[in-house]
This record gives C-alpha cells, structure tokens and sequence, in this order.
C-alpha cells in the first residue's frame, strides 16, 4: 500500500524572509510595530518642534485674543473680555485702512509678479544669455527683506543727489516726488520693491515649466499656421497653468502677510497710509503693549491665509491623484 507524503506546513520566518513575499501572522504584527517605531524615530523630532513652535503658540494667540492683557509676560495681568477684542478690530478706523491696503497688495502684487514672471521667462528663453539675464533677475531673493527696504527707502529719497528714482525724473524735468511721505504715492512705492523683490523667484520657476513644454507642439502650431501669439495663448500659458496658480498662491500668502518691508520702508507712515495687518498687530502687541488686541489681530490674520492654504493644499491633492 502506498504511503501518503507528509506536507509540512512552510516555515513562517523562511516565507518572511523571501523577497516579494507579504508575511502573516505574528512576523505581519511585529513588522506593522517596526514600522512606527521606525517613523516615530524620524517623524518623532519635527512633530515635536511644530508644536512646540506653531501649534502650542497659534492656540496660546487664540487664547489672548479673548483677554484684555496689558504687558508681556507669564505674570501680566489679564481680564476676560470675550469677543471685544474682535468688536474693536471691526471699528478700528486704523485696522480699516490696513484691511484695504491688503486687498490692495493682493489686487497689485500678485498680478503683477506673475504676469511679468511669465513676461520675463519666455523673453530670457529667447535670447543667448538667458542665464545671465535669470541670474541678475533672481538677486533680489538673495538679499533679506529687511536690507531690500533700505536700499529701496535710499532709492525712493526725496533728495535728487540721494534717490536714484528721483534722480532718474530729474533727468527729464519732473519731480522731486515724496514717493514714501506722500499718501497717494507711499503704497505704490511698496508695491515695486516687493515686486522687484519677488520677481526672481516667480521668473526662475515659471522658466522651469516653459523649457518642460515639448517642443513637437511648438513646431505643430506653427506647422498649423498659428503665430507667435496664439501659440502664446493657447499652449504655452494652459500648459504653464499649473505653475502659474503656484506663483500666484506662494504670492498671495506672502502680501497677506507682508510685515519687514513696510515697517523698514515706512513703518505704516504717513499717518498710517501704509498699515497693513501685521504691522498693526505689532504695533499694538509689542509698542502698546496690548497684546490681547494684537493677539486678536494675529488670529484675523491666520483665518485670512487659511483658506488660500487650503485651495494650494486640495490641488497639489487633486495633480498627485491625477
């Protein structure tokens, strides 16, 4: 009679150590513990200084804002006052103007750096010294914020001998112009030293999405008998879409939150023609002293980048799934 062969059943640390192979049972559970343990030990650290540096902090801001606090420090003396704080900020004539010089900010810079980034980008891929007119171009992100708005508060010098632009006007009879005492010049003076400033960034990037573009669709528009600017409207912009909403995005949040430059150029001045939000909430937190009310300020702020955040977050979701 014959004899039946014995199946044994496989080793499961032979099957676990075989490339490819999903292990089961409790090698399976000991890995999934590995694996926290392994991310823990990486992630651990920076969770721990986000919270310790933005979480813990944006909850302790929202906690002020509810107090009428008077100094800085553990020890300060606080009073609850609920949502006056939010009250005075609606009917602050100063927070007012600040609000619209905001709006102003996203209305001018934004535009204006992107549609001069894509000006510039394919302009610089046209010419032989394309890296040199990029690199000239992208100075500015190299210097801080802080020393750009002095070298723009020298440019912008009511004195012809000291402010080149007024020394460039006087060139063709015009001027002296007060660009940064004047309330109806003193904004638009900022605008162009954030642009000036931003512009590398935006021309950089931008050029790194016009040189991704295939060429094949170039030739075939212009094959189709398509000029220069229908070629421009309708594939190079489209395909630089994407990119282009990245500038305006990474812009948009950072006029919202414009501070360094106008407290260097202008520090609000001329009579307050030039606030913004946070150099509001810093005048009011830290010079008086009243840091429930800046707090308060803060916390506006925050709720006004969010949403912008968020649409950047849902479409680099929605490119990642594509």
């Amino acid at each position: 009679m014959a004899t039946q062969p014995v199946v044994t059943p496989p080793d499961q640390s032979a099957v676990s150590a075989v490339p490819g192979t999903i292990p089961v049972g409790p090698a399976r559970r000991g890995l999934r513990v590995g694996n926290y343990l392994t991310v823990l030990l990486f992630a651990g650290p920076a969770l721990v200084l986000i919270a310790f540096l933005v979480i813990y902090p944006t909850i302790k801001t929202i906690y002020l804002s509810f107090y009428q606090t008077q100094g800085i420090g553990f020890n300060a003396p606080q009073a609850f006052v609920g949502l006056a704080n939010y009250s005075n900020f609606l009917n602050d004539p100063i927070i007012q103007t600040a609000i619209k010089n905001n709006i102003l900010w996203i209305v001018v810079v934004t535009p204006a750096t992107v549609i001069l980034g894509v000006v510039l980008a394919v302009l610089f891929d046209r010419v032989p010294y394309e890296a040199v007119a990029k690199s000239i171009v992208f100075v500015p992100m190299a210097i801080s914020a802080t020393a750009a708005g002095v070298i723009w508060r020298l440019m912008y010098a009511d004195d012809p001998h000291i402010g080149t632009v007024n020394a460039i006007f006087g060139w063709i009879h015009l001027g002296p112009f007060s660009f940064l005492g004047d309330p109806n010049f003193v904004n638009w003076a900022l605008f162009g030293a954030q642009v000036w400033m931003s512009l590398g960034f935006a021309v950089v990037v931008l050029s790194a999405a016009l040189k991704s573009i295939p060429t094949e669709l170039m030739e075939a528009a212009h094959l189709d008998g398509a000029g220069e600017w229908q070629t421009f409207i309708r594939i190079t912009v489209p395909l630089m879409w994407p990119t282009i909403t990245v500038i305006a995005t990474l812009t948009m949040i950072a006029v919202i939150k414009v501070f360094d430059i106008v407290v260097v150029m202008t520090g609000g001045g001329p009579a307050g023609a030039s606030e913004v939000l946070a150099t509001r909430m810093y005048t009011e937190a830290f010079k008086n002293v009243n840091t429930g009310y800046g707090a308060a300020i803060a916390v506006v702020l925050l709720i006004a980048v969010i949403p912008v955040m968020a649409l950047n977050i849902r479409r680099f979701r929605t490119e990642t799934v594509r």
